[in-house]
């Protein structure tokens, strides 16, 4: 029952938007009482938080299983961040449910769980491709200039109305190279 009730949420989603789903749209959608979805889930953010758990559990496997050939961590680095995209442009609605800026989702949830695991694997790899003195400042920094690289690129590739004429493989060499001398020069 728990993974028809995110199904519906995920449609929901889809649809209509974060204001689209609700506690009672979602029990009906499912056939089920409003009041009896409450033993699944306390409340919308609970409902939306089982989903974005759910769909960051499948990427960090996809991203995990994709990146583990390589040798050295720029090449994993590379390869996860590619693995990443490649996901997130395979389930563009997945995307904009989990990065919907419309969502609420609890600070406990991205501080835990899939979305920790996975900034904590690439925050690993950004480590062992900067030179070793740099400062905690610095490297958090590299983390940051990244992971906004990473993400805007998937906003800019999924949710702009206006999609740039550069073939998507392209842009996302383009824009791993360039993580990768970023990475290489700093100090």
């Amino acid at each position: 029952m728990r993974q028809d009730i995110l199904r519906a949420v995920r449609q929901m989603h889809a649809e209509s938007g974060y204001c689209g789903v609700t506690m009672r749209s979602v029990a009906q959608a499912v056939g089920m009482p409003p009041m009896s979805l409450y033993r699944y889930f306390p409340n919308k953010s609970a409902l939306l938080e089982g989903v974005w758990a759910d769909v960051l559990d499948a990427s960090l496997q996809m991203v995990r299983t994709a990146s583990s050939d390589s040798d050295s961590p720029m090449s994993r680095l590379r390869k996860l961040y590619e693995a990443y995209v490649m996901f997130w442009l395979q389930h563009p609605e997945d995307f904009k449910l989990v990065f919907d800026p419309g969502s609420r989702a609890a600070p406990s949830t991205l501080a835990a769980g899939p979305a920790s695991g996975f900034r904590q694997e690439c925050e690993t790899l950004i480590d062992a491709c900067l030179p070793p003195a740099l400062d905690a400042a610095q490297r958090q920094a590299a983390y940051d200039l990244c992971r906004l690289k990473v993400i805007g690129f998937l906003f800019a590739s999924i949710s702009l109305i206006s999609k740039p004429l550069t073939p998507t493989p392209l842009l996302l060499k383009a824009m791993l190279d360039d993580i990768e001398q970023q990475l290489r020069h700093t100090g």
